[in-house]
């Protein structure tokens, strides 16, 4: 329509930033699901592909989505939260379990590759124990998320600040490229 700005617009579905974090954050309980099938066939029945596939999620997506939400979702969110969302306390521990998540993700990785390439792991029950630990931990986080988090960024962000999510996340894409 002419004479509206360009932030007047609002983003496509398919182009909104919160429809990618959500879509990210479906995948990730499905990673979470395959986590918990490889520990559940530890030590003899591994599927060496899964192993892979998580091993390669833990690895890249993960740390672009914690990126994606630390430098562009959560500084978003602070700035549009109103006192009574109570959202920075939240925000910050869900910045401390990004943290501590991608050190926990890292070591994990390192095992599911070596089991995808076909070796077996040397402690079977502690890598079982790592795995649960990691995705229990990582479902409780997801949920948090999904209900504290994305319901405020829907309710609070503007469409100027939707294409600067947009952007910051497409850039990132384009640097891990």
């Amino acid at each position: 329509m002419p004479g509206h700005a360009v932030s007047d617009k609002p983003i496509p579905p398919a182009r909104n930033p919160l429809d990618m974090i959500a879509s990210a954050h479906a995948l990730q309980m499905q990673m979470c699901d395959a986590m918990e099938r490889i520990a559940d066939g530890l030590p003899d029945e591994v599927d060496r592909r899964l192993c892979a596939q998580v091993a390669s999620w833990l690895q890249f997506d993960l740390p672009l989505h914690h990126h994606d939400e630390e430098v562009g979702l959560f500084p978003l969110l602070r700035r549009r939260a109103s006192p009574g969302d109570g959202l920075d306390k939240i925000i910050e521990r869900l910045a401390a379990e990004h943290s501590s998540d991608s050190d926990f993700a890292s070591e994990i990785a390192e095992a599911l590759d070596a089991l995808g390439q076909g070796g077996r792991p040397a402690n079977p029950e502690m890598l079982g124990y790592m795995l649960r630990g990691f995705f229990e931990r990582y479902r409780r986080h997801v949920h948090w998320e999904n209900q504290l988090v994305m319901p405020l960024a829907r309710l609070r962000l503007t469409a100027e600040d939707l294409a600067q999510l947009q952007a910051s996340m497409n850039e990132s894409r384009r640097q891990a490229s």
